[in-house]
């Protein structure tokens, strides 16, 4: 990997590494100066670009280009005085506090922190070798990639080649109606099936927000499958438990959601859900190593994997880095109990949920922009 970095280990000042460009380093990368201050060298290591989930699906409806979904981590941390390296981080010994990269060179650090996100876990889903391209929800880019895909097609084609998306939760119905309007973008009928095994969408919402999105899916002529799972895709199309087969030729998986293997790989408590971390947001075992967003698994109470966690956890992280290096007390990351969330349509519309609150409108979907360009832009030159 090309490689933007100080010498590695050369410098005898504490060093603080942030593993991943998520949500809630790049609010610690924006403050790099309080460790610069503090007599600490500050480096995030990322592949790459940061891409917001929160508009993942607008870019795949086509409301949003690439470009406008992506930050610049490495830019971003040098401009507030810290390093940057463009790796992966394949191995870390917490014994020796050494982290091992792709590139092969090894970094030391005194504080670390992992915020490298989530991804879909298929291996419960039989997939056949010819059969239709699947498309897990996480990473982002490829989403751009299927829009590309299904755009070529419709053009050429004159319709949309037929997808299946496994899920009936707000990521799932999101992208689903995300998927329907690009169809209409393109002028040519939606041709989608939405597959959850729940009884009703967004099972965990209010039910009248539930039959709301069952209408705007109807106005879009999506084929919904509750109460039914997908157990294997076939050389033609996703197989349900019932034996229908779902005839498709891609599927879009957003379903088992799962931490990065990485947290896994510490020798530290950790599961599927993440590295174990407690109400200050460290590692049970480990207090020099934190975990934020998607990637921990906050002991005190089970969270959702969703973006507004990482972003609150991030103060509480960053305070708490700050304070282990001057040797202070630190403080106990609160989540939330009831959070905003709203699914963008893909029409104009969002759907606004906030406890057992819902509301359905323009209003809503322009709500979401503005928070959404907002968190964007105050990571920007």
């Amino acid at each position: 990997m090309t490689a933007t970095r100080s010498p590695m280990n050369d410098d005898n000042r504490p060093t603080v590494v942030l593993v991943g460009a998520g949500h809630a380093h790049l609010h610690i990368a924006n403050q790099a100066a309080d460790y610069i201050d503090a007599g600490a060298r500050l480096i995030l290591i990322d592949p790459g670009k940061f891409w917001y989930s929160g508009m993942a699906t607008g870019l795949l409806g086509g409301r949003y280009a690439p470009e406008q979904d992506q930050i610049e981590p490495g830019e971003l941390i040098r401009r507030c005085g810290g390093e940057f390296i463009q790796d992966h981080v394949t191995a870390v010994d917490t014994d020796t506090r050494t982290l091992t990269l792709e590139s092969g060179e090894t970094l030391k650090y005194d504080w670390l922190s992992l915020n490298v996100g989530s991804e879909v876990d298929s291996s419960g889903l039989k997939l056949a070798d010819d059969g239709p391209r699947i498309w897990p929800v996480k990473p982002i880019p490829p989403l751009f990639e299927l829009r590309e895909k299904l755009e070529a097609a419709m053009r050429d084609s004159g319709q949309m080649p037929p997808v299946v998306v496994i899920g009936g939760g707000a990521t799932g119905s999101e992208l689903t109606a995300n998927l329907a309007a690009l169809a209409r973008r393109n002028n040519v009928e939606p041709r989608i099936t939405l597959v959850s095994s729940s009884h009703r969408l967004l099972p965990d919402a209010p039910a009248g927000a539930s039959r709301a999105l069952d209408r705007v899916l109807e106005e879009y002529s999506v084929d919904v499958r509750l109460q039914v799972r997908a157990r294997r895709i076939s050389s033609s199309g996703v197989v349900l438990d019932n034996g229908e087969c779902v005839r498709c030729a891609h599927v879009l998986t957003a379903v088992g959601l799962q931490a990065k293997a990485l947290t896994r790989e510490l020798g530290l408590t950790a599961s599927r859900a993440g590295l174990r971390v407690n109400e200050c947001m460290q590692s049970v075992d480990d207090p020099h190593v934190f975990a934020a967003g998607d990637c921990a698994d906050y002991a005190p109470r089970n969270l959702p994997k969703l973006g507004v966690f990482g972003v609150k956890a991030a103060a509480v992280i960053h305070h708490n880095l700050l304070a282990g290096l001057r040797r202070q007390p630190l403080k106990p990351y609160k989540p939330q109990r009831i959070w905003l969330a709203i699914l963008n349509l893909g029409d104009g519309r969002g759907l606004l949920i906030w406890w057992r609150i819902w509301w359905l409108g323009r209003l809503a979907d322009w709500l979401k922009d503005r928070i959404d360009q907002q968190f964007m832009a105050q990571y920007r030159n």
